[in-house]
Formats: structure tokens, sequence, C-alpha cells
């Protein structure tokens, strides 16, 4: 392996390294490659993602309300098996597998991006036509073929897939910590200067861009501290 590839799979496993454990026993491997993070972050991230641009291509600049009440709950449902998995496993109350691991992320990635977009949408496009989100009956069937094509695709072992899931978790870390950081800078300013004096979308990209780089390089030596401290 060259010095170029040497140096971006070290890029990726350090933007890994400061959101997940890294097990390998409990990360997918291709071509005897691990991926930069675990199973259950990688269903998680790539679904969050596939969602959000799901929701962003289907409503455009108005997806920007909530469902009723019942599809929240619903969506709020989708992040529990992840949870009661995790919890189990971590506990020694059950065995898991990266199988079950990847999918129940990848149905709370889906259940969290569900969540957060007309909140996000509603910072992201202010002043644009407001739509509530996931109102057809066909919605949630077609909302819950994004994990399960994210599970699907993930599973073949084929030349190049180390590359290209490597490439696209790592990018959908970077894209899901970009939403959230935008989200909340946007809301703060709204909050602290009022609605009119919210500088404009290019500057809370970029600082929203700042926040997520610190917070990338924090938590990942956080997390070398962590491990050696015990």
């Amino acid at each position: 392996m060259g010095a170029v590839e040497n140096f971006f799979k070290w890029i990726m496993n350090q933007v890994g390294y400061a959101v997940c454990h890294q097990f390998s026993e409990r990360s997918l491997h291709y071509g005897g490659q691990k991926l930069p993070v675990c199973a259950r972050d990688t269903g998680f991230f790539l679904a969050f993602v596939a969602c959000f641009v799901v929701l962003l291509l289907f409503y455009g600049r108005s997806g920007k309300r909530y469902p009723r009440a019942a599809v929240v709950v619903f969506l709020a449902v989708l992040i529990v098996p992840s949870v009661v998995d995790a919890i189990t496993s971590y506990a020694g109350l059950r065995e898991s597998s990266n199988a079950v691991r990847e999918i129940t992320g990848a149905l709370a990635g889906t259940g969290a991006a569900a969540l957060l977009f007309p909140l996000a949408s509603s910072q992201m496009f202010k002043g644009e036509e407001s739509a509530r989100i996931l109102e057809r009956w066909w919605s949630l069937p077609l909302l819950l073929a994004v994990p399960a094509a994210v599970s699907l695709a993930l599973w073949p072992d084929w030349p190049g897939a180390f590359w290209f899931w490597s490439v696209l978790v790592t990018l959908s870390i970077l894209f899901t910590l970009f939403v959230l950081n935008y989200t909340l800078a946007s809301l703060l300013f709204s909050w602290i200067r009022g609605e009119e004096l919210v500088p404009g979308a290019a500057a809370v990209s970029v600082l929203a861009a700042f926040m997520v780089l610190t917070e990338i390089v924090l938590a990942n030596r956080l997390h070398w501290l962590f491990e050696r401290l015990l």
C-alpha cells in the first residue's frame, strides 16, 4: 500500500476513532481490512445520511413541519432496538452479531435523521414554503426501505469495497456532525440575537464546519486519554 493510501486510511481511522471504540470483532471487514467504525456505527451514519438525502430530495426546502404524533413516536421507536442491543450485549446478557448491530444501527440512523430533518430544514431554508413530512400512507414503508437498502448493500465483499465504504462512512460521519452543528448554531443565533440577526448560511456553514473539526479532534484525544487511563 502506497504512502497516499496509508495517509487516507490514517485520516479515516482518526475520524472513526473520535466517535467509535473500533473493536475489530464488532466491525465489518472487506478484503481483510476493517472499516473505520464498528458495524453499529457504520449502519447508523450511512442510514442517517441516506434518510436525510431522501427526505431532502422528496420535500426539497419545504419539509419544515413535523408529522403527527404517532409518526414521531414510530420514528423514536426505530432507535430503541439499537439501544437495547448495545446495552444487553455490553452488559453480557446476550451475544450480539455484526448483522444485528448493523441492522439496528441503520434503523436508529433512519429514525434520528427523520426526527432531525424538519428542525434542520427550518434552519437551513428559512423563508421557504413549509410542509408536514411523512403524511402519505406510503411514507413510512418507503422510509423503512432506507435501512433495508443500506443493510443489504453492506454485506457483499467485492474488490474495492473497503475503500468505497470507508470513504463513504467517513464522509457520513462528517455530514451528520455538520448537520447537527449547523442546526444548533443557527438555533443559538436565533435565541441570542433574534431571528432577523442570524448570520447568512455561508457564515453558519463555516462555523459548523469549524465545530465539526474541533469536536473530532477533541473526541479523538479524549478517546486516546480514556484508553490510557484504563
